[in-house]
């Protein structure tokens, strides 16, 4: 019996402390460039890209110069072990309003976060950001 109560507590344990653990990518994240199909794209100078990650939501913005910034994509996310998974919920492309999955590799390497992945597209990214603030 006494190993039972030893087996649930170190399974609460587990449970309680992995739950507790802080959520790395939750903060704004801005286009850094990345490679599309091998091919590589530098981040715009004309505008740039944001996206908020917090909680289980996240929210991507287009920042041009002194304008306001426009929502063109938004959603929740879940992050299980160097995963990413990405259910956009709504897009300025009314193609992309869709509940599909998109699953990337992540990895944060100080401010950098580098997400890979392929697009309902069939287009195989590797993208970079970087952290802006908390």
């Amino acid at each position: 019996m006494k190993n039972i109560y030893k087996v649930a507590f170190i399974l609460l344990y587990i449970i309680l402390t992995s739950s507790c653990s802080k959520n790395p990518i939750i903060g704004t994240w801005q286009y850094d460039g990345g490679l599309y199909n091998g091919r590589e794209q530098k981040a715009s100078p004309d505008f740039q890209m944001q996206r908020t990650y917090s909680g289980n939501t996240f929210e991507a913005f287009l920042i041009e110069g002194s304008a306001k910034p426009e929502l063109y994509s938004s959603g929740i996310y879940v992050i299980k072990s160097d995963t990413l998974m990405i259910t956009s919920k709504f897009s300025s492309r009314p193609s992309q309003n869709t509940d599909q999955v998109i699953i990337y590799n992540y990895v944060i390497d100080q401010n950098r976060l580098t997400i890979k992945g392929v697009l309902p597209n069939g287009m195989i990214v590797e993208e970079y950001w970087k952290k802006v603030q908390l």
